[in-house]
Formats: structure tokens, C-alpha cells, sequence
């Protein structure tokens, strides 16, 4: 693992930590508050590593859930990473077993989006890379949750501004893998049945659904154009 390939992989994935450091800060401010430890919270994000599973931890233990009820819904709303996981496993199929282990965990929304992106481009992307993008926004989560958890109460952070963070890291991320018909079609699939089910359910497991639908739609559309030209070249 060269020095040069580490830096090319925080280089990319840094716009994603400018992101994360409020996040992070916000939800360990709200653990904090929910009654979490520094110590524990750091140890969360380590093992977690899910911003909407933390937040959610959070709201949880303020209304007096238990901690089965966390586990299932947990285990429910980080599901899509085994999806994301699964999906990049054959870009590292040369590694060993650990690194394999270790690079599923560090594995988020963000990371997945430009590990995939930047893997399209043949000779341009490896696996050390990958990893260096992957453990770059995985330190920078747990260093931020913690900062904040042991802030507490003592840093302000509006809502309405985490929200906007949040909104306008996803948006860069679509609009970057946007590159052809069914990627597109796929989007605004996702983006529909999203809106749909969240005003039907009310609850965050709509984007788990939405996931595994929206995945359905974008292989039948991939079917349909390979049928097409299969028929054409026939």
C-alpha cells in the first residue's frame, strides 16, 4: 500500500468528511444528551457506523425503547449495506479474507457511491484506494461523534442546517453517477417511491423498501435494453 495511492483515496473521498464532521458532531451531541457516554458513543460509531442507525438510537432511548427494538430496527435500516457490500465484492476479490471483513464495515452511502464511481474507470481505481476513501470517512465520523458527544451541550447545531449538509451531499452523489438512460429512470424511480412510502408508513424502514425496489427496477430496465440489443445484433 504506496503512500501516493492512500492520498489518492482521502483526496476523493474528502468532499464526503466535510459532510460527515457536522453530522457527526450533531449525533453525538444528541447521544450525549440521550445519556451515552463519549466513550460510548465513539465505540458505536466504531462497530455501528450508521449516522441514520445513531440518530435513530438517540430518539429511541429518549422514548424508553429497548434494546431488542433497537437491534431489529437497526439491523433493518443498515440491511442495504450487505446490498452495497455484495455489489463491490468482486473489485476486491484479490484481497484476503480480513481486509475483505473490514472493508464491508467501512462501508456507507457515501463511500459505496464513490468507490463505484471511480471503479468504472478502469486502471484509475484499486482496492487500496478504496479502503484509504473508506477508512478516511470512517475515522472522520467517529472522531466527530465523539468530539460531539463530549461536547454536549455546549455546541449549538440547528437542525435545519444538518438537514440542508445532509440533502446537498446526496444530491452531488446521484448527479455523479448519473451517466446514462437507466440510471436516470432508476433515480426518479427511487426518488417517487420514496416520497410514496414515507406518507404511507411514516417510518424510516420506507428507505430500506425503496432500496430493494428501486434495485428491482434498475435490473428490469437492464434486462429490457440487453433483450433489445440481443434482438438487434440477432
Amino acid at each position: 500500500m504506496s503512500k501516493k495511492e492512500w492520498l489518492a483515496g482521502m483526496k476523493a473521498i474528502y468532499p464526503v468528511c466535510f459532510g460527515y464532521i457536522p453530522m457527526g458532531l450533531a449525533c453525538g451531541v444528541l447521544l450525549q444528551q440521550a445519556g451515552y457516554h463519549w466513550l460510548a458513543v465513539m465505540l458505536m460509531s466504531l462497530i455501528i457506523y450508521g449516522g441514520a442507525s445513531q440518530f435513530m438510537i438517540a430518539s429511541m432511548t429518549v422514548a424508553g425503547a429497548g434494546l431488542l427494538e433497537m437491534v431489529i430496527m437497526i439491523f433493518f435500516i443498515n440491511l442495504r449495506h450487505l446490498l452495497m457490500s455484495s455489489s463491490l465484492a468482486h473489485r476486491i476479490r484479490e484481497k484476503s479474507t480480513v481486509f475483505s471483513i473490514f472493508f464491508a464495515q467501512t462501508i456507507t452511502d457515501e463511500s459505496f457511491a464513490v468507490n463505484t464511481l471511480y471503479f468504472k474507470t478502469e486502471g484509475m481505481w484499486n482496492p487500496t484506494k478504496a479502503i484509504a476513501a473508506n477508512v478516511t470517512a470512517y475515522a472522520t465520523w467517529i472522531l466527530s461523534t465523539g468530539i460531539g458527544a463530549m461536547a454536549g451541550k455546549s455546541i449549538a447545531l440547528s437542525p435545519v442546517v444538518m438537514n440542508y449538509i445532509l440533502i446537498a451531499m446526496f444530491i452531488f452523489l446521484l448527479i455523479s453517477q448519473i451517466e446514462n438512460r437507466i440510471v436516470f429512470w432508476t433515480a426518479v424511480f427511487s426518488g417517487i417511491t420514496a416520497v410514496l412510502l414515507m406518507s404511507l408508513l411514516h417510518h424510516n424502514i420506507a428507505i430500506v423498501l425503496t432500496s430493494i425496489l428501486a434495485s428491482g427496477f434498475g435490473l428490469y430496465l437492464q434486462n429490457k435494453k440487453d433483450e433489445k440489443e440481443g434482438i438487434l445484433r440477432g
